[in-house]
């Protein structure tokens, strides 16, 4: 078994709330959403290829939520947009 760590670091070593800007306000953080405006559809596919190679995911306890709350606006999309 290979284990493989993926995390989204800035230059300058934050690897907190990339996502929205209330993800993730543990220690005083008020710079979430760093990682959003920069996303665009080539990385998403990347992403996404490099998830599909795991035969698990481990999300932490605070992810949790995200995750789903995530799935459950994709399943929304699918429904409104077949």
């Amino acid at each position: 078994m290979r284990i493989s760590l993926t995390a989204f670091v800035t230059l300058d070593g934050v690897s907190q709330g990339p996502g929205s800007s209330t993800e993730d306000t543990s220690g005083g953080f008020s710079r979430g959403g760093w990682f959003v405006p920069h996303l665009d559809q080539a990385f998403v596919q990347r992403a996404s290829e490099w998830l599909d190679l795991a035969d698990g995911l481990l999300f932490g306890r605070p992810g949790r939520p995200v995750r789903r709350a995530n799935e459950l606006a994709a399943e929304v999309r699918r429904v409104q947009h077949p």
